[in-house]
């Protein structure tokens, strides 16, 4: 551009150019333009020419009318000078003769100068001496009103002047005074700090005059900390008489404005004070004093009357903050990390109560369904409500359970967002539903082995907390622990919960499971072999009627084992499978030669008490087993008559006829039936059975 700008101003045509040639322009425009343009060319020319001469013109008035001014002004300024000069001059002249004169004032006063000083040192001097004339009487004073502090000030302010001039005779008699003034308010000190009405700030106070005054700081530490040691353990007996008549709340407020108050008091007190010596003894003083503290806050915790999660978690939230502004105070990890513990044994605590409360309530609810079987029995109860109500109760009070423990995780709370605190939380949370599923577990465990032994426990409930447990194996730990996250996730966001551990819970409620089935199986199994010993032992069999119909005892046999297979169809599947025709042929329509060793080799391989089958056939199958086997067993001990064998027969097809319809293995059932018959054949002294339709015509007419 700067080019371009250099050859326009080098350029002769232009007329603006510092190179313009007319000539040349001229002779160009003459060749080049027509005659009209050469003349509107001209007129052009002359137009600007006649203004640039105007605007000349103007600017030469202009910077006239300027330089006119211009002169005024600088004549003026002449002026003006010429006046500040004299004025100057004056003022110079009248300095010099003020300054001569004051050179002359100077002189003459020098020497009342001199006096006027000495008088002024003097003055001083008298007042120091007065002051020290009047410090005992002033001391005195000071510490009868109870003015330590002004005492010692007071004391030390002179201390150096009687230093400096306690050797003369007029100033030995004050500093003996003053010195057993100040060893009795040492001693005054000294008796304040071992009182039990002193405060901390008083105490503090008291240690701070007697270090001013000279006193050794490590006798000083020992007494300060001997002396604040026994003023807190009177607000720790304080404390300690509260524990058991005041909540959690009204405690926490009386430690934190009584023993946590004066003890930031006293170590701050210390460390002031004895900033500049190694304070190895206050971490362990601060250490013993905390820990009796948290011993009685767990103490009050731990009391019935705060177990309400609102008020316990109030009362925690203020001692935390307490502890959390007393470990800036008290530089100690112990104290740090024993605050963090408070909470999470309080979070532990309350977790506690809760599964307690659920077994304690689980309890009660077992007891009234106890009681509701014992008094309406099986017929007129649904199994299956009560499996509902106590399966949805125990859901519930878990869950409500789990959202109470989520209370600690408040925003509001001065723990509520510490990542320690949420995985307390989670833990403690984990713990209620694996603590509840195997008390559970235990409690059935225990009342299967209570049933072993006595008859108290209604099998039908045998049967209900062992499908109890089986739903909670199979869909209720896994909906709770879902439950769980899902109210982690809302209350503590980002909270990185592990996976836990279900296995052992389900296996508790597993191995539950199957001792309830166990001990139903044996207890309705050994009922009705009881009822078969005591008829088969106790009837002469070879003095025997002829048979009539079946003995009352097989009705109730089968009245039994149908009432533990009714309760049984409530509450699990079934898996009956239709027998085939063969499998219902009679016992008797089967050749003699077929009570074989064979066939008892194989019914004497029956394992009769095995582990039953979370299944009603499974169920009615062991129970079957248990009582036909007691009666092959009793028959084995009897010897039969001709019409003993007969009856045997009758019972027999009774039974086979009644228990068909039981269980799902209808081999199991003819080959103990048939090992019975048999047995009783071998024993019978005249083994002659009826014919099977004469058998079904006694079972019909009986």
């Amino acid at each position: 551009m700067a080019e371009a700008v250099k050859e326009k101003e080098e350029n002769p045509l232009d007329i603006d150019g510092s190179n313009f040639n007319p000539d040349m322009y001229l002779d160009v425009l003459l060749k080049c333009a027509t005659l009209k343009q050469v003349m509107d060319k001209e007129a052009e020319i002359v137009t600007q020419s006649q203004f640039l001469q105007s605007e000349m013109q103007t600017l030469v008035y202009e910077n006239y009318n300027k330089f006119i001014s211009a002169t005024e002004t600088v004549r003026k300024m002449r002026t003006d000078f010429k006046i500040m000069q004299e004025e100057m001059n004056k003022l110079s002249e009248n300095m010099n003769k003020i300054t001569t004169f004051s050179a002359q004032i100077s002189d003459s006063l020098r020497e009342s100068g001199n006096n006027v000083s000495r008088l002024c040192g003097t003055r001083q001097l008298l007042d120091k001496l007065q002051f020290l004339f009047l410090l005992p009487s002033q001391l005195n004073k000071a510490i009868e009103e109870g003015r330590y502090a002004d005492a010692v000030h007071d004391y030390t302010h002179a201390q150096r002047v009687l230093q400096k001039y306690g050797n003369q005779p007029s100033f030995q008699s004050i500093q003996t005074e003053c010195s057993e003034i100040i060893y009795g308010l040492k001693k005054t000190l000294r008796e304040r700090l071992l009182s039990p009405d002193t405060s901390a700030s008083e105490l503090a106070e008291s240690v701070g005059l007697l270090r001013q005054l000279q006193e050794t700081d490590s006798s000083l530490q020992d007494i300060f900390l001997s002396c604040s040691e026994s003023r807190l353990d009177q607000h720790l007996q304080a404390l300690s008489g509260m524990v058991e008549s005041t909540d959690i709340l009204e405690w926490v407020e009386k430690c934190n404005n009584t023993l946590l108050a004066d003890l930031g008091i006293i170590i701050s007190c210390y460390h002031d004070m004895f900033q500049d010596k190694e304070s190895t003894n206050i971490p362990d003083f601060a250490d013993k004093i905390m820990l009796q503290v948290f011993h009685l806050f767990e103490e009050v915790v731990k009391k019935p009357d705060n177990i309400g999660t609102e008020i316990l978690i109030r009362g925690l939230d203020k001692f935390f903050r307490k502890l959390q502004a007393m470990t800036e105070i008290i530089s100690s990890d112990t104290m740090s990390n024993k605050a963090i513990d408070v909470v999470i044994q309080c979070i532990n605590h309350k977790a506690t109560i809760q599964y307690q409360s659920i077994q304690s309530q689980f309890k009660d609810s077992l007891t009234k369904v106890r009681q509701s079987l014992a008094s309406k029995g099986t017929d007129t109860t649904d199994l299956k409500d009560i499996l509902n109500s106590l399966q949805v109760y125990l859901m519930q009070k878990v869950q409500a359970s789990l959202l109470d423990l989520m209370a600690f995780l408040q925003n509001n709370l001065s723990f509520g967002l510490k990542p320690w605190c949420a995985t307390a939380v989670a833990d403690t949370c984990w713990k209620v539903i694996s603590e509840t599923m195997i008390n559970l577990s235990d409690m059935v465990k225990k009342m299967a082995c209570l049933q072993t032994s006595n008859n108290n426990i209604p099998f039908e409930l045998l049967l209900i907390l062992a499908k109890l447990c089986l739903e909670m194996q199979e869909s209720g730990v896994s909906t709770l622990h879902t439950h769980l996250l899902k109210l982690l996730e809302e209350s503590a966001p980002g909270l990185a919960v592990q996976n836990k551990d279900t296995n052992s819970v389900m296996v508790h409620l597993s191995t539950a499971a199957q001792a309830a089935l166990d001990s139903e199986v044996v207890f309705i199994g050994q009922t009705a072999a009881q009822m078969l010993r005591v008829s088969v032992l106790a009837r002469d069999w070879l003095r025997a009627p002829e048979p009539r119909g079946p003995r009352a005892v097989c009705r109730r046999v089968v009245e039994t084992l149908a009432s533990a297979d009714s309760a049984a169809s409530q509450l699990f599947p079934t898996s009956i499978k239709p027998s085939s025709d063969s499998s219902r042929r009679t016992i008797w329509s089967r050749a003699p030669s077929s009570f074989s060793p064979l066939n008892r080799i194989f019914s004497e391989r029956i394992e009769v008490f095995s582990p039953a089958g979370a299944d009603r056939a499974a169920l009615s199958n062991g129970a079957l087993k248990v009582a036909l086997k007691a009666l092959v067993e009793c028959v084995r001990l009897r010897t039969f008559g001709k019409h003993g064998l007969q009856q045997l027969q009758v019972d027999v097809h009774f039974l086979q006829q009644r228990l068909s319809c039981m269980g799902n293995d209808e081999r199991l059932l003819n080959a103990l039936l048939e090992d019975a018959l048999a047995s009783a054949q071998l024993r019978c002294v005249d083994p002659q059975l009826m014919e099977p339709s004469i058998v079904d015509i006694i079972c019909e007419r009986g």
